[in-house]
């Protein structure tokens, strides 16, 4: 058994990565400090048995830092988006559970506001990102989400190719549902409004995405002229 645990808030933060990309490289990952931080204050230290910044207020033996590594290997994704995403809710107030962040020769820390300095340990952290956590007990223990889920991914080349397919079937499997089931068969008339349609049609499938309504309706007023165009020159025979 390991004479030393882990804080809560960072083992969550750790299997959020783990989640958000479950194929990432873990050779640069790390918690509990070597020979080399135990000579030095350090929060990989265990906080009862090694030389750390601040002493908590329980008995535990703790670690209030870890390392990850920078390789995601998520398309669209990098470590630089994901310490830009939790700096912005550290600032906001949303996020109270990091000390400071270290990455890429720069150092973020709660004392000075999450404001960007230069970082000159010997160690630049280009491969690796550096979470140190709070050292007061609630926020230590807090397992409350990262909310890592929300970090914004740029989109491929093949994910926009997908999503611009769906949208087009999506407004077609709408456009033939109101053809076949409000103008055509559930009116009996072409005159039916193309609002009143769309409404009907909505809760038959969904909503669809704000952006394609407008096309929808001209679709719909395109449609339902055609029909009024037949009607009239199938009553002139």
């Amino acid at each position: 058994m390991a004479s030393w645990i882990l804080v809560p808030c960072l083992v969550k933060l750790r299997s959020e990565f783990n989640v958000l990309a479950p194929n990432r490289d873990k050779s640069s990952d790390g918690s509990v400090g070597d020979a080399a931080h135990a000579q030095n204050q350090s929060d990989h230290n265990p906080d009862e048995t090694g030389n750390v910044p601040i002493r908590d207020a329980d008995k535990i033996n703790e670690v209030h830092a870890i390392d990850v590594d920078v390789d995601l290997r998520v398309p669209g994704l990098t470590m630089e988006k994901v310490v830009q995403f939790l700096l912005t809710r550290c600032r906001s107030g949303a996020e109270t559970r990091l000390r400071y962040i270290i990455y890429n020769r720069r150092i973020w820390s709660a004392s000075t506001g999450w404001r960007q300095e230069s970082y000159t340990g010997a160690n630049p952290h280009d491969h690796h990102a550096h979470f140190s956590s709070s050292y007061e007990t609630n926020r230590e223990a807090s397992t409350a989400s990262w909310h890592l889920e929300d970090v914004p991914v740029a989109l491929t080349a093949d994910d926009k190719k997908w999503i611009s397919a769906e949208i087009a079937k999506q407004v077609k499997a709408q456009i033939d549902d109101i053809w076949a089931y409000n103008i055509g068969k559930a009116t009996g008339t072409p005159t039916q409004r193309a609002d009143g349609a769309l409404v009907t049609a909505n809760l038959r499938a969904g909503t669809l995405a704000n952006d394609q309504v407008p096309k929808l309706f001209d679709a719909i007023e395109q449609l339902t002229a055609e029909v009024a165009q037949l009607k009239a020159a199938m009553a002139a025979r």
